[in-house]
């Protein structure tokens, strides 16, 4: 059978009534303590080699040092939904982003359930980004938010009670888009000077160093296997 007659029947597919008759959800029935999303969250370790999830579980209750008990449930994907006993201990673990396991990034988030497991999107971890060579006028909660906004979405400018500090950097928490390559820095205009501001991501362990992707390694990249299809096709 060729492609276009599959297509063509493919098209012509239709459900039936009771197929297409939406279901509807009501959850006033469920009581308050049957849905405890606030103990979740869920995980997944961006490693390019399949995760050994007994030694995950392991490593990680080890890494973050709980008050109280932690179970992991596996979701496939090299995913994780992960319960925890006592709040103080969930919020420690997002508010000590970003971890890792064997130098890969373990991205987490807060459970969605309004959404379908197969449907989560791992896609910003926050991260301290340090902002080197700002000029002391320019080290300030204002300038710092507007500038780091280009790495991602602000969380957090470190500065004093009055909005400013001095020093070598500025400190600023960053929700960053592992999907996109790491800005190395930025140049800054300021009186009519230019000033190339480097970017230092605190506790970055791997990365792709060929496109600056957090994502994936460099064997995955596609950048990579790009020039080299460009390569093999250069004339002589």
């Amino acid at each position: 059978m060729e492609a276009e007659d599959l297509v063509k029947r493919w098209e012509g597919l239709q459900l039936t009534t009771k197929e297409s008759a939406p279901f509807q959800v009501k959850l006033e029935g469920l009581k308050k303590e049957d849905r405890k999303k606030e103990h979740y969250i869920v995980g997944r370790a961006m490693a390019e080699r399949t995760v050994n999830s007994e030694a995950f579980k392991t490593t990680m209750s080890q890494v973050w040092r709980l008050e109280g008990w932690v179970r992991f449930i596996e979701i496939g994907d090299q995913s994780f939904i992960i319960e925890f006993q006592k709040l103080e201990d969930k919020d420690k673990v997002l508010g000590g982003r970003p971890w890792f396991l064997d130098r890969s990034l373990l991205s987490l988030q807060e459970v969605d359930e309004t959404i379908s497991i197969n449907r989560i999107q791992f896609r910003y971890e926050p991260f301290w980004v340090q902002l080197h060579n700002l000029t002391l006028a320019t080290m300030n909660e204002e300038v710092g938010a507007q500038f780091a906004a280009s790495t991602g979405h602000v969380i957090l400018v470190e500065t004093k009670l009055d909005g400013r500090t001095w020093g070598r950097c500025l400190r600023v928490r960053v929700a960053v888009d592992i999907h996109k390559p790491l800005l190395r820095g930025k140049w800054m205009l300021f009186e009519e000077k230019e000033y190339w501001i480097s970017f230092k991501y605190e506790r970055l362990q791997n990365f792709c160093f060929h496109c600056g992707i957090l994502y994936h390694k460099v064997k995955n990249c596609n950048k990579l296997w790009y020039e080299n299809q460009e390569e093999d096709q250069a004339p002589l």
